[in-house]
């Protein structure tokens, strides 16, 4: 029997806050804890890093560096109404990536966020500035945001710790580092757009499960993670996938990627 997958890598941008976080215990923990892939430190360091700027009548003063930078406030998020948007770090907003926005620390740089309601803290990349329509402290990501259990668009106490690279914990170093498919090697098979592969995920009858899942693949780094819907006998069904993939390379880049997050579940299919 053919099913026929609905497939769109903007899908979830319609949906809201609260769908994701209602499935389960929101993100799950090794999601909660992992290091979107960011680029290097020193990619677009000249982005955002002005000495000085002023939005809307207010100066703000650039930190020379995020060293020591230690604050506790409130959070607000941002989503779909940005995805895709330049940020002030000079790279796509990615609201599936744990990233966030501030007023004054380098761009690009990383903090420890902790919501001080439930103690859950994860690691972001700071790439934009903001907020500025509020008064809270930092503007996170709806991925970072729905990992730490935050469903309010402002408000959230939290605490903002900057953190080197070097003092990343262990087994986020690995995460931190680009993650992007590297360049073909010369050696590598031509690539065939006529022919794209795909590698699943999985398949859910629950959209909570496998919204789950594609936050967590994104948030690892894996940007061409795509969801869909489909009717399998009668009822609705929810695949994730990644793709489209054109060559051994970028199969085996995905495969490995998916193996170092524990997820050994996966299948990689032909594309229609």
């Amino acid at each position: 029997m053919t099913i026929n997958w609905r497939f769109s890598g903007v899908l979830l941008a319609s949906m809201t806050m609260g769908l994701v976080a209602c499935s389960g215990n929101g993100a799950k923990k090794d999601a909660v804890n992992a290091l979107p892939a960011p680029a290097d430190m020193s990619a677009n360091a000249e982005c955002g890093n002005e000495p000085a700027y002023t939005i809307e009548g207010k100066t703000y003063q650039v930190l020379d560096s995020a060293a020591g930078y230690a604050e506790q406030g409130t959070a607000a998020w941002y989503g779909a109404e940005y995805q895709g948007t330049e940020t002030a770090g000079c790279e796509a907003f990615d609201m599936y990536s744990y990233s966030a926005a501030h007023r004054t620390l380098p761009l690009p740089s990383f903090a420890k966020v902790t919501n001080q309601q439930n103690g859950k803290h994860i690691i972001v990349r700071i790439n934009d500035r903001g907020p500025f329509e509020s008064g809270d402290l930092i503007q996170l990501s709806f991925a970072a945001a729905n990992a730490l259990g935050i469903k309010a668009k402002s408000g959230a106490p939290v605490e903002v710790a900057a953190i080197s690279p070097e003092q990343l914990p262990p087994e986020l170093q690995v995460a931190a580092k680009p993650t992007a498919l590297p360049p073909l090697a010369k050696t590598a098979e031509p690539v065939d757009k006529s022919k794209p592969y795909y590698v699943i995920a999985g398949t859910w009858p629950d959209r909570n499960a496998s919204l789950d899942m594609f936050v967590r693949l994104t948030s690892v780094g894996l940007a061409k993670t795509e969801m869909a819907t489909a009717q399998q006998e009668g009822r609705d069904m929810y695949q994730v996938r990644v793709g489209p993939l054109y060559n051994q390379d970028q199969i085996d880049n995905v495969k490995d990627m998916l193996q170092s997050n524990g997820l050994a579940n996966f299948k990689v299919v032909a594309g229609q």
